[in-house]
């Protein structure tokens, strides 16, 4: 009698454990499902920005297009970034120039892997509290290691603020005001140096 209650007890503590790895994989689908959705109905939409460093601060607009972002800072400096999975430009109007990099090798592309592909790999780590689903990985790029978290409001889901470290430096970017379904012109994304003259 006393090895069959002592056999039950291990088959309930196993049923037990099966039953809360089965139930945290359904969360995490489900959580997963949910930014996939969100992720998708970003696009054709924008948000109001506030980045600092610790040192400054910098204000501006995003806007989510299909395959590209475009970050306009406003105040301090009236700056253009136009990202898409493998270039960017950078566009300083004060003084008129552009300046193209690859965004395939920077940090970049894990917010193209998240917005635009909706991938998540086996190295993101996903955190849920009542508040906040937390999306956070770790990058090398040649020896300089970026940690980066998304952090997301929860129910209902909004992205609410991005945050990179790098060698001992913060960058955060804030989100609100945020506008649904907007209609861009034709080119509103394009990469064309707009001071070539």
């Amino acid at each position: 009698m006393l090895e069959k209650d002592k056999c039950l007890k291990k088959i309930n503590l196993l049923i037990i454990f099966f039953i809360i790895c089965f139930s945290k994989n359904l969360v995490a689908e489900n959580i997963s499902a949910k930014l996939i959705n969100y992720n998708k109905s970003l696009k054709h939409s924008s948000a109001l920005f506030i980045q600092t460093n610790g040192e400054s601060i910098e204000e501006g607009v995003i806007y989510f297009g299909d395959e590209r972002i475009k970050i306009d800072y406003i105040k301090p400096t009236k700056l253009t970034l136009i990202l898409s999975e493998k270039k960017g430009v950078y566009i300083n109007h004060e003084l008129k120039e552009s300046q193209y990099f690859n965004t395939n090798k920077s940090y970049v592309r894990f917010f193209f892997k998240v917005f635009n592909k909706n991938k998540f790999t086996d190295k993101s780590n996903i955190m849920v509290t009542e508040n906040t689903i937390e999306i956070s990985e770790s990058v090398d790029l040649d020896n300089n290691f970026y940690n980066i978290k998304i952090i997301y409001e929860n129910d209902p889901i909004k992205l609410r603020k991005i945050k990179i470290l790098n060698d001992g430096e913060t960058l955060d970017l804030g989100f609100f005001n945020y506008n649904i379904e907007e209609k861009f012109r034709k080119n509103f994304f394009s990469m064309v140096d707009p001071y070539l003259h």
